[in-house]
């Protein structure tokens, strides 16, 4: 047998099977997911506070030859609950529902995944991304009161806004007294909304120099409270 017809019908394939071997070592296929959800992401919008918790559901398809079970449902986040099934059979949907708390939710929007760990040998875990956002029942512009440096035995002022988002009566709305003899507050109505008052801060400032910090608290009918910090740096120079 010639060189030439050896190099063709021995070497060749040779060289060619193996370099196929060494591609498939190389690049093994991924395993694929039986448990497979209708969506991958759950977008809540924007949630007011006062109207409770949301609900919204994904369902979920086992593609495998066999039952699927839910191990454990992990929701990235404190203010998720997520309803998972035991088990779903082959070629059969469940229902996964979420469920979301505005009072714990962060005001700006907010990503958080959760992990369904199943039973599946190849791929034992999905992610479901969870966006929303709370809408507050009542906010304060600014959220904090800074009066900055200020010297010792001077007074200051500062105006705030408070917005009413939920439908509440605003005149029970109460502004409690501070446990600071030096810090008063009073609010007044906004001549621009009735859905807003405002509230004017006066401080004023002790003999002793160094940091001032203390908590105003406005109350509500609805028998929920919001927080104003209040801040400043009394310095003699």
């Amino acid at each position: 047998m010639s060189k030439r017809r050896i190099l063709t019908l021995i070497v060749i394939p040779i060289l060619l099977i193996s370099g196929l071997i060494i591609v498939l070592i190389n690049n093994p296929r991924e395993p694929t997911a039986t448990l497979i959800l209708a969506q991958q992401r759950i977008d809540f919008g924007t949630l007011p506070e006062w109207e409770g918790t949301a609900t919204r559901t994904v369902t979920a398809r086992n593609t495998g030859k066999s039952t699927r079970r839910i191990l454990n449902v992990h929701t990235g986040c404190s203010y998720a609950k997520i309803t998972a099934p035991e088990q779903i059979r082959p070629n059969e949907e469940a229902a996964f529902h979420i469920v979301l708390t505005p009072e714990t939710l962060p005001a700006d929007e907010t990503t958080a995944t959760a992990t369904i760990f199943t039973d599946d040998p190849n791929t034992p875990s999905v992610n479901l991304t969870i966006v929303a956002a709370a809408k507050r029942f009542a906010t304060l512009n600014p959220d904090a009161c800074d009066f900055g440096g200020i010297r010792p035995e001077t007074t200051h002022e500062k105006e705030l806004k408070l917005s009413l988002n939920a439908p509440l009566d605003a005149s029970g709305v109460r502004l409690l007294p501070s446990n600071r003899p030096e810090l008063t507050w009073q609010m007044t109505p906004d001549p621009d909304t009735d859905t807003s008052r405002l509230i004017t801060v006066q401080l004023r400032s002790p003999k002793a120099s160094g940091r001032f910090a203390s908590l105003l608290t406005v109350a509500f009918p609805n028998e929920r409270t919001l927080t104003l910090p209040v801040y400043g740096f009394i310095q003699n120079d």
